[in-house]
């Protein structure tokens, strides 16, 4: 199993979705990305364009992919899974 994050380094809600990822014992790549909040768009860089590439154009992070293919965009949607037991039974079924 292969877990990517798009992350900014302001963003709590990152941060905290990369803590427990942590905290569960697994292993995940982090693809940092800058928000200008003057100009209220991403600074353009290699992982933004591949960000947009791969979840759209989105205007949040954490963007969090598995094995590449699995899409969950933002903490908002994480946190409900993870009390639910869905990601436990995500990532059961992902090798």
């Amino acid at each position: 199993m292969h877990i990517e994050i798009y992350h900014a380094e302001i963003c709590g809600l990152c941060h905290k979705a990369m803590e427990f990822f942590r905290s569960r014992g697994l292993n995940f790549t982090a693809h940092e990305v800058v928000w200008d909040g003057e100009k209220q768009d991403w600074v353009d860089s290699p992982n933004v364009r591949d960000m947009k590439r791969r979840a759209g154009d989105v205007d949040f992070v954490p963007q969090i992919f598995i094995n590449g293919n699995i899409h969950i965009p933002g903490w908002r949607k994480l946190e409900p899974m993870i009390e639910a037991g869905e990601f436990d039974r995500l990532i059961s079924g992902v090798e």
